[in-house]
């Protein structure tokens, strides 16, 4: 019995130590020397010691092979690291604790100690228009270190996005450099290369810099990990200041979202790659879902995500605009090759952000209430939604999952259809997302069988919840929420002309869903 316990020991160190040698190869962009702990020593002897895990570097934006061979960026690499590390060990009075919507806490960055405490990383270029911002959060995330390193290596993402159309889109250029720090500790750290700020391109644009930023993570028992991420941005303006409202950098760009983004990505995998416990939940009478069902579901509501924040920030699709104002329209056409999954055609996108006098999560609560969802929407509903299928999210709340919905709908007055609804809600201190698209009953089918459904085509409505900064703290809670939908309209491909029929119909449609949000919340 001990050495069959030893073999799958060794098994699983042998399946851990080829995901950080592929890791390691990825980054450094040549192979390296692996080793296989099976055959290090016979079972019972202590095998010869392992060399120390060299780090990995590895690079965003414009940096190319050649700079990263210069002794410059690897050096601007382990500073960056010196003072992640620093940052995440050292609490008051160099981080201040502030309480947030929902009883929550941000840590802030006491930016006068810090630079009483840390030379600069950066040489930085005087400039009186930028203004420096760092958050700090811990929490416990659902995988081992290895694992997430392992996806944070793979995400490259030069552009910084927040859900609203209304929040200029954030260009950052950077290096990533990862290494191991103690035993059962390792750190990921960004650090930007320019020395000032470029001019730029667009008013939609916002050039920004990373100060040494990234996340420490040290391995817990049964697979966690705790995770330390720091966010430390140098950047053109403090507020993104609408008449809508004042959006904070902390809310869309600080480590509060990106360690909620972790912690449901995370444990997400791990819930779809667990076994359902029984054929019927219960509680709920929903099926239990096959890990297969809950990849397919999972995987079609990413697609569904990624095309709503597309619409509303529409750097990684080519949009042309139709329409400026209160309600922007914007379209593009879609050959279906470059975007599998997405109908064939001439493809609308609507936008409306408004002010709400309330907090984000009541608005979230109404928004995602199946009971109150026809008080919102257009479709007359003739039977209660009923909720086939759900996969959670988070362990502590309902709030964060992907649900399979079923409706039906009165066509007119004799007629009655069944409508399938894909739905996702996220929401955290950072804000609120309830994204859906309605399908068919085939599709339906192909999603809970469990069979491939990249090819399934959909497209996404829903709502941006963004909380507003309190200036002052006798003033009350409010948000911004975009509305946001996308449909394909009759054109034939390449026919980029919008008739003002068109037009005039999708302004009523948002005119009205804005108007029943507000009465039903008695918002005026």
């Amino acid at each position: 019995m001990e050495e069959q316990r030893l073999r799958l020991q060794i098994h699983r160190l042998n399946e851990e130590l080829s995901k950080m040698t592929g890791l390691a190869q990825r980054c450094l962009g040549r192979p390296i020397m692996s080793f296989d702990l099976s055959n290090s020593a016979p079972i019972g002897q202590v095998p010869a010691p392992l060399p120390p895990v060299m780090p990995t570097i590895s690079l965003a934006g414009d940096v190319s092979q050649n700079q990263l061979k210069n002794s410059p960026f690897l050096k601007l690499a382990e500073k960056a690291m010196e003072e992640l590390a620093k940052l995440v060990s050292i609490n008051s009075p160099l981080w201040t604790q502030t309480g947030c919507e929902g009883g929550g806490v941000v840590e802030t960055l006491n930016l006068e100690e810090y630079i009483k405490s840390f030379p600069p990383c950066l040489e930085t270029k005087p400039d009186k228009n930028s203004t420096r911002y760092a958050t700090r959060a811990s929490g416990i995330v659902a995988a081992r270190s290895s694992s997430i390193l392992n996806s944070l290596m793979d995400e490259m993402d030069a552009e910084l996005q927040a859900l609203s159309p209304i929040v200029p889109v954030w260009k950052v250029k950077f290096i990533r450099f990862c290494r191991q720090i103690a035993e059962g500790v390792w750190g990921m750290v960004d650090v930007s290369t320019e020395l000032s700020h470029d001019v730029a391109e667009t008013s939609s644009i916002v050039n920004c810099r990373r100060l040494p930023s990234g996340c420490v993570l040290q391995e817990m028992p049964n697979n966690f990990s705790r995770v330390t991420w720091v966010e430390h941005l140098d950047y053109q303006e403090n507020e993104v200041i609408h008449p809508l409202g004042v959006m904070s950098c902390s809310s869309s760009f600080g480590a509060q979202r990106w360690l909620a983004s972790l912690q449901r990505q995370c444990l997400c995998l791990a819930i779809i790659s667990s076994p359902p416990a029984s054929t019927q939940d219960q509680t709920s009478g929903m099926v239990s879902q096959s890990t297969k069902t809950k990849r397919s579901m999972v995987s079609m509501a990413h697609r569904m995500v990624r095309s709503f924040g597309f619409g509303l920030c529409s750097t990684v699709h080519q949009w042309q605009l139709v329409q400026a104002g209160e309600t922007r329209l914007t379209i593009r056409n879609n050959n279906n090759i470059d975007n599998p999954g997405e109908p064939t055609g001439v493809v609308l996108c609507a936008t409306n952000s408004v002010w709400m006098p309330l907090s984000h999560r009541c608005l979230f609560d109404f928004l995602s209430n199946e009971h109150r969802r026809g008080e919102w929407e257009e479709v007359l509903y003739t039977m209660p939604i009923q909720e086939l299928a759900r996969i959670n999210k988070s362990n502590d709340d309902e709030l964060n999952r992907v649900s399979f919905l079923r409706t039906t709908v009165l066509i007119d007055r004799n007629n009655h259809k069944v409508v399938p609804i894909v739905q996702e809600t996220q929401s955290d201190e950072s804000g609120s997302m309830l994204v859906y698209g309605m399908v068919n009953l085939p599709v339906m089918q192909v999603v809970m069988s469990g069979q491939d459904s990249s090819s399934v085509e959909i497209l996404p409505n829903g709502f941006s919840i963004i909380p507003n900064i309190r200036r002052r703290k006798c003033e009350e809670d409010s948000c911004t929420m975009t509305v946001a939908f996308q449909i394909l309209t009759k054109n034939s491909p390449g026919n980029m002309n919008i008739s003002m029929g068109l037009i005039q119909y999708i302004n009523n449609l948002m005119s009205q869903r804005i108007q029943r949000i507000k009465s039903a919340l008695h918002c005026g």
